[in-house]
């Protein structure tokens, strides 16, 4: 398995849209249906922290590589949590605890720019 980049910018509005966005990438991955459910949740997921302060623009981006499939996103709002960020926020923590769960690296920072997830699932 092994693909060129899908990208999308979007913002709060469009969440849904990014969730069918996912499933259409993960069919063309051949990521299958006993995976499916939680990749779709973990870039959900993964977009919700990106504009998790309000209205701003966020960037998806959805590639293969090897057997594993990754997401990252970018977002130009504040997070709650992470260096810089100040106290987590049961929302957030939760969102957090999830990604962790579903996926096998999971990295969230926030900074002067904004919000960057970046995650990785090994498909099987």
């Amino acid at each position: 398995m092994s693909g060129s980049p899908s990208e999308r910018t979007f913002r709060h509005a469009d969440v849904p849209s990014i969730r069918r966005f996912a499933v259409e990438f993960a069919n063309r991955a051949g990521i299958g249906a006993a995976q499916l459910a939680d990749f779709v949740l973990a870039v959900n997921e993964a977009a919700a922290c990106a504009i998790a302060a309000g209205s701003c623009t966020a960037r998806l981006r959805l590639w293969t590589a090897g057997a594993r499939a990754f997401c990252a996103v970018s977002g130009d709002s504040m997070s709650h949590y992470g260096p810089g960020g100040g106290k987590q926020g049961d929302v957030e923590a939760l969102r957090r605890w999830l990604l962790q769960q579903l996926c096998d690296s999971v990295s969230v920072q926030s900074g002067p720019e904004g919000v960057t997830v970046l995650l990785s699932m090994t498909v099987t």
